[in-house]
């Protein structure tokens, strides 16, 4: 197929997406929690590092998890619990648009399914790999784009929510960079590829939309919360773990397109 044919196709597939009621909600209200969290965790940060608080055990057990933690170290603990809490939010902003990317992509068949506008799409040239592609694309790039966009915004309002309490800047670590521009996408990536696998088996959009919000989306997050914790902490770990998601990824998009059943839709349903 020719190259302006597959241009057209995703602008497409990104005015679907702007249409899609079903999944703008989320790209409206997560933004404003993630750039909400950083000041409102740095709200009650002296009062979390209360020495007159000590006695109590959840206190306790965070004060002694921050002092064990090598790399907070050469700072007062009013401080080092600040480093603490900015670097482990950037797990909330990889969790965006694993969520974001995952909703829209298990849309993306089942729902042109319904409204019988995906056999056209099928009696074109159109490769199976550039269907999927396009579909991929436009389900993860205006996730990937509101993720970056309000880490940006959230990240300054830490600063400025550090500066304000504890008249310190708290820069963002170097994990947090490795997992906002190599580990987030892979995972995002990867959500989308496994919300597309289910598009392609559902048959209806409450089954698919179900079966994502209860399996694909907490698999999902289990796995950015055990991969996204030490990436923030340790840059290699981020690395390596990006690799690994990255090749992941890259094996699941061959499935998908191997296990995309073009004929069986176009018979199906006529």
């Amino acid at each position: 197929m020719t190259r302006d044919l597959l241009l057209l196709f995703l602008r497409k597939e990104l005015r679907d997406l702007r249409s899609n009621k079903q999944v703008w909600p989320a790209y409206l209200i997560l933004p404003v929690v993630a750039v909400a969290l950083p000041i409102t965790m740095l709200a009650f940060l002296p009062f979390v590092a209360d020495p007159t608080r000590i006695h109590d055990p959840a206190i306790t057990m965070l004060l002694e998890s921050v002092a064990k933690d090598a790399t907070l170290t050469g700072a007062t603990i009013s401080e080092r619990m600040a480093r603490l809490v900015l670097r482990d939010l950037v797990l909330f902003y990889l969790l965006m648009p694993v969520v974001l990317a995952a909703s829209a992509a298990a849309l993306a068949l089942v729902r042109e399914k319904e409204q019988r506008t995906l056999e056209p799409i099928l009696a074109t040239p159109l490769r199976d790999r550039d269907l999927l592609l396009a579909k991929l694309f436009a389900a993860v790039g205006p996730a990937m784009l509101v993720a970056w966009g309000t880490a940006i915004v959230g990240m300054l309002a830490g600063l400025v929510g550090a500066w304000w309490r504890l008249g310190t800047l708290v820069l963002p670590t170097a994990g947090n960079v490795v997992g906002l521009l190599l580990l987030s996408p892979t995972l995002t990536v990867l959500a989308a590829l496994t919300g597309l696998r289910v598009s392609a088996r559902f048959t209806d959009v409450p089954s698919a939309t179900q079966f994502t919000g209860l399996v694909v989306v907490p698999i999902t997050l289990v796995i950015v919360a055990v991969l996204g914790r030490p990436a923030m902490a340790y840059p290699l770990v981020g690395l390596v773990s990006a690799l690994l998601v990255g090749l992941a990824a890259a094996w699941l998009f061959a499935s998908n397109v191997r296990r995309f059943r073009r004929e069986e839709i176009l018979t199906k349903w006529r």
